[in-house]
């Protein structure tokens, strides 16, 4: 696996377009109606997701907590609540299952929640389908499944002159840094261990 995406909660979707757009970044949300999160994407390698609300409003959280499944709550509503900034991290595979790595993560005592037909509209009107594994640890990033449409831009340098994301620095506990160590096969991503999980630097390609 790699590293997907990186989490930047906001808590204004709209102005935390315009901040994006106004560093010199290409912004686009991730649907035409009622967004809820908004995309910056690189040719290659991981991008960063701009994300508010958790990803889910209140209610539906709650509903799904009155459904029995608060455990898998619990990252959403962390990210809903937690300060605006860098949060969370997403590692991704190729389109396919995740299978295997579920299987793994049930060895290593980390549980989770396997959403397999996720699916969503972008503002170009293309249906990208997805599956996603959703630890109930939030300190453990996600697991998730390429888009089976590739939506980043070819050959695309940023208006600031950014290419990509060089290095992410990621802090966690000592049991998901050996299963991250494990899962991940790539140099952006910096893993270290520690008390407290932070993303502690984001750096970038430039030209």
């Amino acid at each position: 696996m790699r590293l997907g995406h990186v989490i930047y909660v906001v808590k204004d979707l709209d102005a935390a377009v315009k901040e994006w757009r106004d560093k010199g970044f290409t912004v686009e949300y991730g649907r035409t109606k009622k967004p809820i999160n908004a995309l910056v994407y690189f040719s290659e390698g991981p991008y960063i997701e701009l994300l508010k609300d958790g990803g889910m409003s209140s209610m539906a959280r709650k509903i799904m907590r009155l459904m029995g499944k608060g455990e898998f709550m619990d990252r959403f509503d962390y990210w809903a609540n937690a300060p605006e900034g860098w949060t969370s991290l997403c590692i991704e595979k190729d389109p396919g299952g995740l299978e295997e790595e579920i299987a793994y993560l049930d060895t290593v005592g980390i549980k989770g929640t396997y959403m397999k037909d996720l699916k969503r509209v972008d503002t170009q009107n293309r249906e990208l389908k997805y599956k996603c594994y959703f630890t109930h640890d939030y300190n453990m990033p996600f697991l998730m499944s390429y888009f089976n449409i590739d939506p980043k831009p070819k050959n695309y340098v940023h208006p600031n002159g950014v290419k990509g994301i060089a290095k992410v620095i990621y802090r966690t506990s000592r049991k998901n840094a050996e299963a991250l160590s494990h899962l991940v096969q790539d140099d952006i991503l910096q893993v270290v261990e520690g008390d407290k999980t932070s993303i502690e630097a984001v750096e970038y390609i430039t030209t």
